[in-house]
């Protein structure tokens, strides 16, 4: 299914006519139509449902990549519905919609033209509908790149295919991660191997052997006949 074709299943059908002007900002569809203004309205989610979404994307390598690659698969969009964010909104009770007609008895020929507008922009640019939401390109990428660097939690894909609304794993944190000198690596380092045994018999020729002060750590071995 096409980003067009998830737009007419909410909102369609769409109608065809001359679009003279297309502009798509946080929370608005404005157009020019035949003459007439029209506007598409609706609810803008906030920056903490915005965030589940980003690190819900952030937890899986696909959609992570895909994203930060500049592109957004429509399997995205249920991804940000299972968090709260309907990036096309679920149906025309979801919008205000105004139309400068004469035509108040329902959704006139002029939002339908609107919509189909739309749709046909979103399969060209689908960042269209996420800027409609609220988050243009550059910002949701911004924000994925940034949940990706956090170790945190995670959604895992048994569970969004379950259609499950929250589902968090614990991602375990990579020692590799830390700084050498940093407090995390001191206490994500293995422990330290245990005293070394010396086998019996060894006799002083270990201790003539060993080096200054470890040397003086290891104890007098009896001699023979003592």
């Amino acid at each position: 299914m096409s980003w067009s074709e998830q737009v007419e299943q909410w909102l369609g059908p769409s109608a065809t006519g001359p679009v003279d002007r297309l502009s798509v900002r946080p929370g608005e569809v404005t157009a020019r139509v035949a003459g007439f203004e029209v506007s598409l309205i609706r609810t803008v989610p906030d920056d903490a449902l915005w965030d589940r979404v980003c690190a819900a994307l952030a937890s899986q390598e696909v959609f992570r990549a895909r994203v930060l690659a500049g592109e957004l698969p429509v399997p995205v969009g249920r991804v940000c519905t299972m968090f709260g964010v309907d990036l096309v909104p679920p149906g025309w009770d979801a919008l205000v919609a105004t139309c400068s007609c004469d035509r108040w008895d329902g959704v006139c020929a002029h939002l339908r033209t609107a919509v189909a507008a739309l749709a046909a922009q979103a399969d060209r640019d689908p960042f269209a509908l996420t800027r409609w939401a609220g988050l243009d390109k550059g910002a949701l990428r911004t924000r994925v790149m940034a949940a990706g660097r956090i170790k945190g939690p995670s959604v895992s894909e048994e569970t969004a295919r379950d259609n499950v609304s929250e589902a968090i794993i614990e991602d375990a944190p990579d020692p590799s991660d830390h700084a050498p000198d940093s407090a995390a690596a001191f206490w994500s380092a293995p422990s330290p191997p245990g005293p070394v045994e010396i086998p019996p018999g060894s006799g002083d020729r270990v201790r003539a052997a060993a080096p200054g002060a470890l040397a003086d750590e290891l104890p007098p071995f009896p001699r023979p006949g003592t």
